[in-house]
């Protein structure tokens, strides 16, 4: 077998297994009902989906005949794109669960644990 058909069938798998995680985030966000358990349904999966997507898009340019140097520019682009999304994503999710918990959005008291739960009083100055 040549590189470009190995190529081609790595990048199908990448592509197929980055599409089923951001999928499961997906029905995580839609099925989830704390914004804590929602959170961790959109960090997780869904940037690793990303990167696999994304790389298995990097493993079909490259695995093409027609790849030079001009191609080279959107491995590039493809590269940031995963730099960003890994630095972006946690930052964002530690941002939205200091404010959901500053704001005391979660689920019913009853269903939480003793370090799920709001502070008693406002973390605001005043």
């Amino acid at each position: 077998m040549s590189y470009a058909v190995v190529a081609d069938i790595l990048s199908i798998i990448l592509i197929l297994l980055g599409s089923i995680l951001t999928l499961a985030a997906a029905i995580g966000v839609a099925r989830f009902k704390d914004t804590m358990a929602r959170v961790h349904a959109i960090a997780k999966p869904q940037t690793t989906g990303l990167i696999f997507t994304i790389l298995g898009a990097i493993i079909k340019v490259t695995g093409s005949e027609s790849f030079s140097v001009a191609e080279r520019g959107d491995l590039d682009i493809l590269v940031l794109l995963v730099l960003f999304a890994m630095i972006t994503s946690p930052v964002t999710a530690q941002r939205t669960t200091r404010i959901a918990r500053r704001e005391g959005l979660y689920g019913p008291p009853e269903s939480m644990l003793r370090n799920e739960a709001p502070a008693a009083r406002s973390m605001r100055r005043k």
